[in-house]
């Protein structure tokens, strides 16, 4: 059984309650999204989930489920061979991270802004 709370906690800790889209401050109206979508075998984990507005996760026009292709580019979808601890994800300030199973990034080029 997945402990939401818990793995919600670690996420906002890591992003700094910031969208890991777009970086603009996170509410309480937030999707945890699954990197390597549940449909491709995700699990709920740490390393394969980001915190999203609902208008980035799938209800605007440049959201990474109406977007699949650059979503990939980015690491905000990752593709179905891919493990998500081994697949970078581009943070909104240009860096590049890696989410480790800890709840923290894994830093592979670091960019200032964003609260990061």
């Amino acid at each position: 059984m997945t402990d939401w709370k818990a793995l919600r906690e670690l996420i906002l800790a890591r992003c700094e309650q910031y969208c890991e889209k777009c970086g603009i401050g996170l509410s309480d109206n937030f999707a945890l999204h699954h990197r390597k979508l549940r449909s491709r075998g995700g699990k709920d984990t740490v390393d394969n989930l980001v915190a999203l507005h609902h208008e980035c996760h799938n209800l605007g026009t440049l959201s990474v489920h109406m977007n699949i292709k650059t979503a990939t580019e980015t690491g905000h979808i990752v593709p179905q061979h891919a493990d998500p601890f081994d697949y970078p994800l581009l943070l909104p300030n240009g860096s590049t991270v890696k989410l480790t199973i800890e709840g923290t990034y894994d830093y592979i080029e670091r960019k200032e802004g964003y609260g990061w």
